[in-house]
């Protein structure tokens, strides 16, 4: 009987030492279309790149990498549930802000990113969301650079 001994980095009970080493494979990174809010179709037949969105199956985070020379893009996340049959913008929680507002919706802000100047690394929780989008406003360059993965951890 063989016992499996596991070598990889995944989840772990407790702290791993960092290792430097070589990949042994690396994936080339994928940019995903922006388009228009307008653009976006519920029902989902659309026939350009971006219109459908993108499948999440399921996952819980979105991995957003976004990349500009400039500052007058704006990104907005859209997402889409089978469940309701359209797109909407997605809003995510940080808590009741400063001040004392004391309503539900002062704890949700619009995952939208203004002004992108350099490279900007980001994880959003997408929890149950089935379809993810990403909206521009029209005003964007061959600069901007949008790439995505999911991640269910």
């Amino acid at each position: 009987m063989s016992v499996l001994r596991a070598n990889s980095w995944g989840r772990t009970r407790r702290p791993k030492q960092m290792v430097e080493h070589a990949p042994p494979s690396k994936q080339t990174a994928i940019q995903v279309t922006t388009v228009a809010e307008g653009d976006l179709s519920d029902s989902l037949t659309g026939t350009n790149a971006g219109e459908n969105g993108y499948v999440t199956e399921n996952q819980r985070f979105l991995h957003l990498q976004i990349e500009d020379d400039n500052t007058d893009e704006v990104i907005k996340i859209f997402v889409y549930n089978y469940a309701f049959g359209a797109w909407a913008q997605l809003f995510i929680p940080v808590g009741v802000k400063s001040g004392g507002d004391t309503t539900a919706q002062d704890a949700y802000v619009a995952a939208q990113f203004n002004g992108i100047s350099g490279k900007k690394m980001l994880t959003i929780p997408l929890n149950g969301a089935d379809r993810v989008a990403f909206v521009d406003d029209g005003s964007h360059d061959a600069n901007l650079k949008v790439r995505a993965a999911m991640s269910t951890f």
